[in-house]
């Protein structure tokens, strides 16, 4: 298939995983948990020339919803940090910079899909990540993005202010504590066609 007989029309295929992890063994605080805990899966079908150029964008691929619990008597240092990282299978040989390449079609000249060609926003109705409602990239396995930022001062809900990381949950404080996670996906031309999979893992840890 042709375009004006100047491209040809190539196939690109990407699946994007993302997994809600906690990491327990509290200090400080009670309890920590995204709930649910689970892993949603996003397939990125690249199948027009428009597609290439604009790229793909999937709302609400993730929803995070945080619960942070107090001990008894509450601890004034009971306060957690939100972050998100990509993963490739780098211990398959997948080269830092490169999405995980599952399958080919055809031997291609160019390189195999770069991780930078991938894009996550970060949204909820207070604001509270510093990096709220703006595209972020990642560049190679391993990077993470802070949405919570550990800063070392607590800040209580109930302020829907930024970086809001006190005790709370998203049943009552929903605004502050539940998350939705965008992904989106503009290829351009530079790739071989393919299937190609990335993982995009968050986690919810306490800073005491």
């Amino acid at each position: 298939m042709s375009f004006k007989k100047t491209y040809r029309l190539i196939f690109l295929q990407a699946i994007l995983y993302a997994c809600l992890n906690n990491l327990h063994a509290q200090i400080v605080c009670a309890d920590v948990e995204i709930l649910p805990a689970t892993s949603e899966q996003a397939d990125y079908v690249f199948d027009s020339f428009s597609k290439y150029i604009a790229g793909l964008t999937f709302h609400g691929v993730a929803n995070v919803n945080i619960k942070v619990d107090d001990q008894a008597p509450p601890n004034p240092d009971c306060k957690w940090m939100l972050t998100m990282s990509v993963e490739n299978n780098a211990s398959s040989g997948t080269p830092a910079d490169e999405w995980e390449q599952l399958m080919t079609y055809g031997a291609g000249s160019a390189s195999p899909a770069k991780i930078e060609i991938f894009e996550v926003r970060v949204t909820n109705g207070c604001y509270t990540s510093p990096i709220d409602g703006v595209y972020q990239h990642f560049i190679q396995t391993g990077d993470f993005i802070e949405i919570i930022e550990n800063t070392g001062i607590r800040i209580d809900a109930g302020s829907c202010t930024t970086n809001v990381n006190g005790p709370g949950n998203y049943m009552l404080n929903y605004d502050e504590f539940h998350f939705q996670i965008d992904f989106r996906i503009v290829p351009g031309f530079n790739f071989n066609p393919g299937v190609y999979q990335l993982q995009v893992k968050f986690e919810l840890v306490e800073v005491p």
